[in-house]
């Protein structure tokens, strides 16, 4: 079996007197490359050493006449990590991955190496077991525009750039994002966001110390908790403010239609000042009526806004958060209901209004069944509105 990609490596997994092997070379463009030979033989001495359930061993390092310098490692029938995730597994068997991978890169510091180019293309997954077995062998592109997308995410910044020799935090940063690849983003939302800092002093400085967060911080937490510090404000109080400013907004955007409002109702008097007086006098009368009919249907829904509002919340629970944010939440609905916009653009702004809240939620890592909790609460409030 073949890997192909756009690197100037070949790698084959077969057989060889009935053991499995991997065998890496060069490509025919680069095989007589004396530049290109040094490197795989670099490669070779620089893991040769190397001894751990979970990588790859390497076995041997030959001149071949088609491809030049090829090193030989051990291989065990695998499939790389993308195609492991495609198959569907538990968050426990993903953690189970995350933490051999990281065993495996703390084993390669403990011998003062970096692995330096850790992805989703060289992580390996047996079928046999399910366990993790690192390539370490760093395969080599001619320029950083032919890695693929998918594996130079996980490189750090100053890995990109080349200005700084790598140490153990580059390593960090690629776990960081191994364990977004894993589907942890909100799980280890701050963990994820302190492994990949674009400054690497902000990082964890060593793997122990990100398997002792990932330990602590199984669920989400504030990010000045990865500290000992304490937060310098409640979760509540944050979500109140930000429901204040999004209420202020709200009222700014009512206080500039009733503005339009005022200026077209302006031009309507002047121009029935134009009219004969019969035509003024029925018009007058049909505003007067309309605005009567108007100012009813106001009082109407502000009598039924208040009997609505003056229901409490009283959430328990993980849903308590829904006990400051629902009473704010219904007067912010009210003034979009009583704002006197046509039903059209009443809804074009109930839902605008929703999903800035739940952006806002969402921000504070809140569960799916915080957020389940509170689309319902919306969706009771606005179905009471819209009878």
């Amino acid at each position: 079996m073949e890997f192909n990609d756009s690197s100037i490596n070949t790698i084959v997994a077969g057989k060889d007197g009935g053991k499995d092997l991997l065998t890496i070379g060069l490509k025919q463009a680069y095989g007589s490359k004396p530049n290109f030979q040094r490197y795989m033989r670099q490669e070779y001495e620089r893991g040769k050493d190397l001894d751990s359930n979970y990588i790859f061993k390497f076995i041997a390092v030959n001149d071949d006449a088609e491809k030049g310098v090829v090193v030989t490692m051990e291989w065990e029938d695998s499939r790389d990590l993308t195609e492991w995730l495609r198959e569907g597994h538990s968050d426990d068997e993903k953690r189970k991955i995350f933490r051999q991978v990281a065993n495996a890169i703390d084993y390669i510091h403990s011998k003062g190496l970096v692995h330096g180019c850790l992805n989703a293309s060289n992580i390996f997954i047996t079928r046999k077991g399910d366990d993790v077995k690192l390539l370490t062998f760093k395969v080599r592109y001619t320029d950083i525009m032919k890695q693929p997308q998918e594996s130079l995410k996980f490189v750090a910044p100053e890995a990109k750039d080349g200005t700084v020799g790598l140490d153990v935090r580059a390593d960090i940063y690629s776990l960081g994002v191994l364990l977004k690849t894993l589907g942890f983003d909100m799980e280890y939302h701050n963990v994820i966001e302190k492994c990949c800092r674009f400054g690497r002093n902000e990082r964890f400085e060593d793997v122990a110390s990100l398997l002792e967060a990932v330990d602590k911080h199984r669920y989400n937490r504030p990010a000045d908790e990865l500290t000992d510090a304490q937060p310098t404000i409640s979760s509540n109080k944050k979500m109140a403010v930000i429901i204040a400013i999004i209420a202020v907004l709200v009222c700014v955007a009512v206080a500039l239609l009733v503005a339009q409002s005022g200026d077209d109702q302006s031009q309507n008097e002047a121009q029935q000042t134009e009219q004969p007086d019969s035509l003024a006098q029925d018009g007058k009368n049909s505003n007067e009526q309309g605005q009567a009919d108007q100012n009813s249907n106001y009082e109407a829904q502000d009598e039924n806004a208040n009997q609505l509002g003056d229901s409490t919340v009283e959430a328990q629970g993980d849903n308590a958060f829904l006990t400051d944010l629902v009473p704010q939440m219904r007067t912010d609905l009210d003034k979009i209901y009583n704002s006197g916009a046509d039903q059209a653009t009443v809804k074009q702004r109930v839902a605008s209004y929703y999903k800035g809240l739940r952006r806002v939620l969402k921000k504070q890592h809140k569960t799916s069944t915080q957020l389940d909790a509170f689309d319902k609460a919306f969706a009771e409030y606005v179905n009471q509105k819209n009878q």
